[in-house]
């Protein structure tokens, strides 16, 4: 929560979202990731969950989305956020956004495109378009694309380009490799088919870690983040 969180007014919400299913994000103790706190500050409340999907529960928790990556995460998510507001009048469900880096770019988008009636703000920082990006990543827990056409299929976010309603930003580096800067080009054709309205910032010569570089392409990146988020959200 915000440093001068006054329990009587209202507060948009931001989701911190990784998703991946080999990641865990909620901290075991409350300095873990500085990020979440750095965003609470600029006067939100600030969301993490983790999901069936994730590990470090039991091994039936993450087999839930084995060969169904996307299909289960953002329900999951959703079902969450609304059961932690409420009873916490404070969490303004009408300003909900989402931010997410390299998986939880892609969740962040896909939040954006499965709950369009959830979350109106979404930043996705190197995200990927679809499953078939990293085949030494995904083939351990989608398997083979010939074998599972309809789970990566269905785990495509430019599929879903049309659902876009609410407001994106795309933030991807051109020397990513992790999550090559085509599969935000890949989705921001989709969304251009689409006739949806989007946000994108390229950032030249940067790799995969874009919001913990330090430098001045990193820190144009966080100040962009932050510009965005206050402009969209208003705390």
């Amino acid at each position: 929560r915000p440093y001068d969180f006054d329990p009587t007014d209202h507060y948009p919400v931001l989701e911190y979202i990784y998703g991946g299913p080999f990641v865990n994000s909620v901290s075991h103790a409350f300095y873990q990731d500085p990020l979440p706190l750095a965003l609470a500050q600029l006067g939100f409340v600030v969301f993490v969950v983790d999901g069936r999907g994730t590990p470090e529960r039991s091994k039936a928790y993450q087999d839930v989305t084995y060969g169904n990556v996307g299909r289960h995460e953002i329900p999951d998510h959703v079902t969450a956020l609304r059961q932690v507001a409420a009873d916490r009048p404070y969490m303004d469900l009408e300003r909900v956004g989402i931010i997410g880096q390299s998986f939880g770019g892609y969740f962040a988008t896909r939040a954006l495109l499965m709950a369009p009636d959830v979350y109106h703000v979404g930043v996705a920082v190197c995200p990927a378009a679809d499953l078939y990006v990293k085949a030494t990543v995904m083939e351990q827990y989608m398997g083979l694309a010939e074998t599972n056409e309809e789970g990566y299929a269905y785990a495509s976010n430019a599929r879903l380009a049309e659902h876009l309603n609410g407001k994106l930003l795309l933030i991807h580096g051109t020397n990513d490799v992790n999550a090559p800067i085509s599969e935000t080009m890949k989705m921001v054709d989709a969304l251009i088919r689409a006739g949806k309205p989007f946000d994108l910032l390229v950032l030249p010569n940067h790799d995969h870690q874009i919001l913990q570089a330090p430098g001045p392409r990193g820190e144009y990146a966080r100040d962009a983040v932050r510009r965005y988020l206050l402009e969209q959200l208003t705390p």
